[in-house]
């Protein structure tokens, strides 16, 4: 079975760690996973994307036109993944928004869910937006973004099986367990409707 996902981020919302998460269960769960991190100016707040793959290549970059899912953790960010979505893929989006300085000076130029949702629909994809900030104050950090979508992508996907990603989150982050995990149940549980408790 093959497998690609394009992620995309702002520096210090965690797409690494997201991917690491990721790459670590499928190989758990006996998959061939790989993934490549573009990272740019992620320490002063630049874009940052990653290719999360499972199967028979070798090579960990997804070439255009080839992702299942793409994903972002910020809203606008989305764009940089579009050209990576094949015909039929999925999108999920969190509505979270970061807005650069230059946006700032033409903010009605900035991307909205609706103008996303448009965008999408016009080449035949049905967007899922993710209220991913809200829900990661609701449980107690911002910084759990990540494990949010993580949660929305397994829900979404299930390319790997909630205990393998928990088991996963727990095996690799250091502090801050607790939270993150209540984070990915949470992202899941919104996409799902099931409650986990």
């Amino acid at each position: 079975m093959e497998f690609n996902l394009v992620a995309a981020g702002i520096g210090g919302q965690g797409i690494v760690l997201f991917s690491e998460v990721i790459a670590k269960a499928m190989l758990a769960e006996g998959s061939n996973p790989s993934f490549y991190v573009h990272s740019g100016l992620a320490q002063l707040g630049g874009s940052v994307s990653s290719h999360i793959r499972a199967g028979d290549r070798i090579c960990p970059k997804i070439t255009h036109g080839c992702a299942d899912i793409i994903l972002s953790l910020e809203l606008a960010e989305i764009l940089h993944a579009v050209p990576y979505l094949k015909a039929g893929g999925k999108v999920l989006v969190s509505t979270y928004t970061r807005m650069p300085y230059h946006s700032t000076l033409k903010p009605e130029l900035y991307p909205t869910v609706d103008s996303l949702t448009d965008l999408f629909r016009e080449g035949g994809a049905s967007p899922v937006f993710v209220p991913a900030d809200k829900i990661a104050r609701e449980v107690g950090h911002v910084q759990v973004q990540n494990m949010v979508m993580l949660g929305a992508l397994v829900a979404v996907s299930n390319i790997v099986d909630t205990e393998s990603a928990v088991k996963t989150i727990r095996e690799t982050i250091e502090s801050g367990v607790e939270i993150n995990v209540e984070g990915f149940w949470k992202g899941y549980e919104f996409i799902s409707g099931k409650d986990y408790n």
